[in-house]
């Protein structure tokens, strides 16, 4: 593991996050692979970077997930309050009704249909019920990644990621034992990185997220995943993909 003082581990602090993301910008500006973009992107490339949208936000929690099953029992409670107002019609009233809205569905259709629709979404509750917070978790991942990949190549960023890079530990950067909270610091900037993923790190700087070098290549290996799921071979042949430019060093 490499030792702190050899790293460019900066403070969590107000003044320390700015100077990261000041350092972050100057080694994407000094990267071998921004150079050789064309000077019209480079020239208004971390305006576009600013103004790249994250698909998504870190929302697969068990809260969250358990709110939105909330809300969907309580929309298959309305279709079934719906169907069982229906059934608590007279014939009559039915034909009544029926005879003035003829131009709708007939309330018989209208009650089976909201019974159908409750019970659709009473099996979407159960299947989400059964899905891991891990599995949502990578689902998003994936989304994101290849939100972020094909947002990144408009940009002209080449999808290279870098399998050598090692982690320092947080504790090794503390002061001394005396000190009663151990300082939290910045991710470490002394590293080889590639510009998709220096590009990635400041993407989620801007949105206020601090991640290790390690979230950045998960993330877009897991969009480079889903990429490669949905792109049949001979568009890849035709027209280029990530299957061709995306690398790991």
């Amino acid at each position: 593991m490499k030792s702190v003082k050899h790293s460019e581990y900066l403070p969590d602090t107000e003044a320390g996050r700015l100077l990261f993301r000041e350092r972050l910008i100057a080694k994407i500006q000094q990267h071998r692979d921004f150079k050789a973009l064309p000077h019209e992107i480079q020239s208004s490339f971390f305006e576009e970077l600013a103004a790249l949208t994250f698909f998504g936000t870190n929302n697969c929690s068990v809260e969250t997930h358990s709110s939105r099953i909330r809300k969907l029992e309580k929309l298959a409670d309305s279709y079934r309050r719906v169907a069982n107002s229906i059934a608590l019609l007279s014939e009559i009233d039915e034909l009544l009704l029926d005879d003035a809205f003829q131009h709708s569905m007939p309330l018989q259709q209208q009650k089976k249909l909201m019974r159908q629709l409750a019970a659709q979404v009473d099996g979407l509750i159960g299947g989400m019920r059964q899905t891991s917070t891990s599995t949502s978790e990578r689902i998003l991942l994936r989304l994101q990644g290849a939100s972020l990949l094909k947002q990144l190549g408009k940009l002209g960023v080449v999808c290279k990621i870098n399998n050598d890079f090692q982690k320092i530990a947080q504790t090794d950067a503390g002061h001394s034992e005396e000190t009663e909270q151990a300082q939290r610091f910045l991710p470490d900037l002394s590293q080889s990185m590639t510009l998709a993923m220096l590009c990635t790190m400041l993407v989620l700087f801007n949105s206020g997220q601090v991640v290790e070098w390690s979230y950045c290549r998960r993330l877009l290996l897991e969009g480079i995943t889903l990429h490669k799921a949905h792109t049949p071979d001979r568009a890849n042949a035709a027209n280029g993909s990530l299957r061709t430019h995306c690398r790991v060093d």
